[in-house]
């Protein structure tokens, strides 16, 4: 039987880490963060202590994919920069990517799937539209691949974005509106793609997954075709979400397990910043 994999994708700050990590915690499931920055990591996890058990798994999956494929990590990092990045978006939607990319793609997730044998699912929170079009064409024939596309109130995610020392670098307000505008653009789009291929594909707001996470749960369990009851039994008695083995992507990766929370935070100030925001991305986030 192959191995199932969920791409979650969407902009950054939207909550794509703690989806991440509630799905890690269906049954036979693991979470593996945003694995696309393996190759800027040049294979190892960052902050991470070399005994843990996060490390661990990830300096074998290291081994594995340098003895499949042999090179410079900084080729692979270009490679990847070259078809992943937002600035290339077209080129996958459009052309498709480059062969070098394409099996150095193939082999990274060969030595992951190498480690990962006693799990059906792996969660992967990437993001990046592009990669979520690149991972259909060259897992095509080795996976099934099912995609969430997770969307959050563009108020609060500027909001965010004005804050400083978090894993993402903070942006200004204008640049923070355009961000989350073209880079939801492209996950439509994307969405639109990978529907035609054939993926199944569920769309939805991180207030949802906070309000009505079983409900959430339900859905995307029923579109996808896992497993959801471990993580619903968790959330309903309000005990803690294992972290999983996420490689990099939100700081709370760095805890053993989270609860998750269950309130939403209320904008306090309602100026005409926050109506920008608001109109500005009305098509996209309704």
């Amino acid at each position: 039987m192959k191995q199932k994999l969920i791409y979650i994708l969407g902009a950054g700050r939207s909550g794509t880490t703690i989806l991440d990590i509630v799905l890690g915690n269906c049954s036979d499931s693991i979470s593996l963060g945003e694995i696309n920055r393996f190759f800027k990591r040049n294979g190892i996890a960052p902050k991470r202590e070399i005994d843990s058990k996060e490390y661990v798994f990830w300096d074998k999956i290291k081994g594995t994919f340098d003895k499949n494929l042999e090179g410079d990590y900084s080729r692979f990092k270009k490679a990847f920069d070259k078809n992943e990045y937002h600035t290339h978006f077209l080129k996958p939607l459009l052309f498709g990517s480059d062969k070098f990319y394409q099996n150095t793609l193939i082999k990274q997730y060969e030595s992951i799937a190498e480690h990962t044998k006693d799990k059906k699912v792996l969660i992967e929170s990437s993001k990046y539209p592009a990669r979520a079009l690149n991972v259909s064409s060259a897992l095509k024939d080795k996976m099934e691949v099912g995609y969430v596309y997770l969307k959050k109130d563009p108020v609060k995610v500027v909001s965010s974005f004005g804050k400083k020392g978090l894993e993402q670098p903070a942006k200004p307000f204008l640049a923070s509106n355009l961000y989350y505008f073209t880079i939801n653009v492209f996950c439509y789009l994307t969405v639109w793609k990978l529907r035609k291929r054939g993926h199944n594909v569920v769309v939805l707001k991180y207030e949802d997954l906070i309000a009505e996470p079983l409900r959430v749960l339900d859905r995307i369990g029923s579109r996808l075709g896992i497993e959801v009851e471990a993580a619903k039994d968790k959330i309903k008695d309000d005990e803690a979400l294992d972290t999983g083995y996420l490689f990099d992507g939100n700081r709370i990766r760095l805890k053993d397990n989270i609860v998750l929370q269950r309130d939403l935070k209320k904008v306090d100030r309602k100026g005409s910043a926050y109506y920008f925001t608001r109109v500005f991305n009305y098509l996209i986030y309704r």
